[in-house]
């Protein structure tokens, strides 16, 4: 009876274990294809810097996958004298170089990061940002226009309403965004700092934002994630 009870046991760890493996994969593609559909909002233009009147600047395709710039195709390039390449906060380091997400007249793919500089030193705030953590997995997309909430517990994202924003104080690297779905069941706070360094820990890729987002745990502990520019 007991060696039956144990199998039984067994059993349904391994189910449970598939479930939530399975479950974590789905929440993960999800993450993704919001990533990919959400509506372009990009932070300050760029300028290229650091080339003669006669060079381009390339754009590489998927270089963040191959992680390798001679196979990674050329799909456009850039004047030397170009000052409205937009990056998606989202870089990649490959050898000693850094490379920058960026869009550039519809062209969205990699540059190497040596020959880019903000167009102004101001650092303003972006209209629009996807966030996503691990441990616990989750992803928020924050936009005063429609703001969303996903976790492996949901089965599709919660909508919902852009509260209001917070500067931080005496600093323009740091906001807190106060998001709430309209039945009041579920208050989600997002501070986000602008730092170039955060890691989301699975990877290759760091991300110019880091975010931490409070009201996910009931006993308010904050969970750490990284976000970047929605495109």
């Amino acid at each position: 009876m007991r060696l039956e009870s144990h199998r039984q046991f067994r059993r349904s760890f391994r189910e449970k274990g598939f479930r939530k493996l399975l479950l974590a994969a789905i929440f993960l593609a999800a993450i993704l294809a919001t990533h990919l559909v959400a509506p372009p909002a990009w932070s300050q233009p760029h300028s290229v810097s650091g080339l003669n009147a006669h060079s381009v600047l390339n754009i590489r395709e998927d270089i963040d996958q191959t992680l390798d710039v001679g196979s990674s195709a050329i799909i456009g390039t850039i004047p030397h004298d170009a000052s409205d390449v937009m990056v998606t906060g989202i870089s990649v380091a490959i050898g000693d170089a850094k490379w920058r997400e960026i869009k550039y007249n519809g062209t969205v793919g990699w540059v190497n990061a040596r020959y880019l500089k903000p167009a102004n030193m101001l650092l303003e705030r972006p209209e629009a940002l996807q966030c996503a953590g691990t441990e616990p997995f989750w992803n928020v997309a924050i936009d005063e226009n429609a703001s969303t909430f996903l976790s492996p517990d949901l089965e599709s994202p919660i909508e919902l309403d852009y509260l209001r924003l917070a500067p931080g104080i005496g600093r323009s690297d740091l906001w807190g965004h106060y998001l709430g779905s309209a039945d009041g069941a579920y208050s989600l706070t997002v501070i986000v700092r602008y730092t170039e360094a955060c890691s989301d820990g699975m990877s290759d890729l760091t991300y110019d934002y880091e975010a931490l987002l409070l009201g996910l745990s009931a006993s308010g502990a904050p969970a750490y994630g990284c976000c970047s520019i929605s495109r």
